[in-house]
């Protein structure tokens, strides 16, 4: 049932990127805004909370990654400027003390502003991860929906992602993470 759930979201995900799109008119005060030309962010790997406590989890995280972010003016994604498409690829330790290498692919939508300069983002993401799991000896590739939260002010961004998993309850772990944008 969980692997119907991820093909149905790749198959949209899939839609929605290769509809085609017309596009906004930009006016000389959005392309004032100065948030257009960050595209490029490192993120840094560090903390996750693992909801089954029954397993010593190892809950430091650390890794990087890097981030390319655009704006295209898809009629889909809105008209928010903070509203964007991204790819990102890191390498981090993941909880069972192996590597876990993930490349995901997704949108920032802007949920709310809290101030001029920070706003609250939902993340919808489809990664595909490269999983090595040193307490079971054994390596995978795995893949699915990934949401998450970004509290987003000014170049920093703080993220919390969903983990989600196929077995007994789907809420794996909380993962937190900082993005740079340069």
């Amino acid at each position: 049932m969980f692997l119907e759930f991820r093909l149905r979201f790749l198959l949209l995900l899939a839609l929605f990127v290769l509809y085609p799109s017309t596009t906004f008119a930009q006016d000389s005060e959005e392309l004032s805004q100065g948030g257009s030309d960050e595209h490029w962010g490192i993120s840094i790997w560090g903390l996750s909370y693992h909801i089954d406590r029954s397993i010593d989890y190892d809950e430091n995280n650390w890794g990087l990654g890097i981030r390319y972010q655009t704006r295209p003016q898809w009629r889909w994604l809105g008209r928010g400027e903070d509203n964007r498409v991204f790819l990102e690829v890191d390498a981090l330790r993941n909880s069972h003390g192996g590597l876990a290498l993930p490349v995901s692919v997704g949108v920032d939508h802007q949920v709310m502003s809290l101030s001029d300069r920070c706003k609250l983002l939902a993340v919808a993401a489809f990664t595909l991860a490269y999983y090595q799991n040193r307490r079971e000896d054994a390596t995978e590739l795995k893949f699915g929906p990934v949401p998450g939260l970004t509290l987003s002010c000014g170049h920093v961004r703080t993220n919390m992602t969903v983990i989600l998993r196929a077995k007994r309850a789907p809420l794996a772990a909380i993962v937190g993470s900082l993005t740079i944008v340069f």
